[in-house]
């Protein structure tokens, strides 16, 4: 499966000239106990080659054909909302002759690579900016500079609260019709808001309705 220019990795068989290759097989964990997917982990040969692996949804990695040797072992990824396992150090992993793995001097049974919670706010999406003015007559509300996908919400000062939604295009212009009967007044206020994925809402654009 692997087979790196240092011959530290067998390719998955028993190809090594060492006379063994083991699995590694560990598992990410959150600070609950709860399995971690999408985590992202290399190991690195004395050469500087090294594999990639990801955790599946049971929060298992195996790096396959290791054979004997010393081996650093780092988390390269995180999944969204926690903060990647990294001590001061990489973990040191360590294959005998005859195939049993250490990490960090224990056996391989007793590692886990815990993942902490990442208690950091999210960052706020950019308040959205007005292509031109709204007067009693617009019948398009026109933006630019949002950012590409992101979502532009507009609320109407209608009894009904309209909510209008659009999405940025890639230009990072955007455009919402006014709600067929929705009958702009002078000195309303129209609520713009951009919301984009893993980031607090934009602070709400008031936009007052102008004079013809």
């Amino acid at each position: 499966m692997f087979n790196l220019l240092c011959g530290l990795f067998s390719g998955g068989g028993n190809n090594c000239n060492q006379g063994c290759a083991a699995n590694i097989c560990f598992q990410a964990i959150d600070p609950n106990d709860c399995p971690i997917c999408g985590a992202v982990y290399r190991l690195t040969c004395k050469c500087n080659r090294y594999i990639n692996a990801i955790t599946g949804r049971n929060g298992c990695v195996t790096f396959c054909g290791v054979c004997p040797g010393t081996y650093d072992l780092t988390q390269e990824l995180a999944p969204f909302g926690f903060l990647p396992d990294r001590p001061p150090e990489p973990h040191k992993v360590v294959v005998s002759k005859n195939c049993c793995v250490k990490i960090d001097g224990l056996p391989l049974r007793c590692f886990q690579s815990i993942n902490q919670r990442d208690n950091t706010p999210p960052e706020q999406a950019d308040q959205p900016m007005l292509a031109y003015p709204v007067t009693v007559e617009t019948i398009t509300i026109s933006g630019v500079d949002g950012t590409p996908g992101c979502k532009i919400k507009a609320v109407f000062p209608g009894p009904d609260n309209c909510v209008c939604c659009t999405c940025v295009r890639r230009d990072g212009t955007w455009s919402i019709d006014v709600p067929a009967g929705e009958n702009l007044l002078e000195e309303e206020i129209i609520n713009i808001t951009q919301c984009c994925p893993c980031m607090l809402p934009s602070q709400p654009l008031p936009v007052e309705v102008q004079p013809i």
